[in-house]
């Protein structure tokens, strides 16, 4: 366990019995159709196509929007309080920094907001692979650099609950896998992440436990493991793969029902 991971969890009341995140019949007109789910330490999923909820049960959580029925609670909290605000961190899908602040200056800036030392903001700089670029202005970024820039600014105190909205959909190979093993360490040491995603590749990658949504409607909540399918594959050495047996991996036919939007 990292030394802020452990301060974190030293910090808090263990053994409340409040759910990390509680949601009961969540509504918001054409978009939310009585939406309940409870979490506590661990990571899951939203997963479903474009327009299912994801993003919007996120909004909720956060207290971008309000629901139009049903209650959501982080730790107890209602979302638009101070209470909560304490607890969590948010990374929307897309993020744009005043172009002329370099990186070491917005990162300085999350610091400050969230009251955090600066070893702190390195340290999250470090993580996600950007402390080689903390004299690029934001605007010259790329969107990857731009994304992980984003998420060591909302993780560097590293919050028990971390909302993160299909953050895979910016970032390279490198950003993503580090991106992982950050969010694996944070599980481990006792947080909670709730992640939306639409492609296997982020399923995999951040949770053990997806709740699949369609037109806003929860249709299932199952082990993430549940939602692929293994086969051994023998290849003869031609390209891309040397010859020997692979595992390939493919999504199971209700996964593949629940991204087409047709469970």
């Amino acid at each position: 366990m990292s030394p802020l991971l452990a301060e974190r969890t030293e910090r808090e009341p263990a053994g409340t019995g409040v759910h990390a995140v509680s949601v009961a019949a969540l509504e918001r007109r054409g978009r939310l159709d009585r939406v309940t789910f409870d979490l506590g330490a661990g990571a899951l999923a939203l997963i479903g196509p474009n327009g299912a909820g994801k993003s919007t049960i996120l909004h909720v959580l956060v207290g971008r929007i309000r629901s139009h029925g049903g209650a959501a609670l982080l730790f107890g909290h209602k979302p638009r309080t101070v209470a909560a605000a304490r607890l969590r961190a948010y990374v929307p899908q897309q993020i744009a920094f005043p172009p002329h602040l370099r990186v070491r200056e917005v990162l300085a800036a999350a610091s400050k907001a969230k009251g955090c030392a600066t070893e702190r903001a390195e340290a999250a700089a470090a993580r996600m692979g950007i402390d080689g670029f903390m004299s690029r202005r934001a605007g010259t970024l790329s969107g990857g650099m731009t994304q992980r820039l984003a998420l060591a600014a909302a993780l560097m105190d590293e919050p028990s609950l971390w909302l993160l909205d299909e953050p895979a959909s910016a970032l390279d190979g490198g950003g993503l896998e580090r991106l992982a093993d950050w969010a694996r360490e944070h599980v481990r040491a006792g947080g909670t992440l709730v992640v939306s995603a639409h492609r296997p590749e982020e399923v995999e990658a951040f949770a053990s436990e997806a709740i699949l949504l369609v037109r806003g409607r929860v249709v299932g909540r199952v082990p993430v493991h549940e939602l692929f399918d293994d086969r051994l594959v023998t290849t003869g050495g031609r390209a891309p793969l040397p010859e020997g047996t692979y595992v390939e991996r493919s999504a199971t036919p209700l996964l593949r029902r629940v991204l087409g939007g047709d469970e």
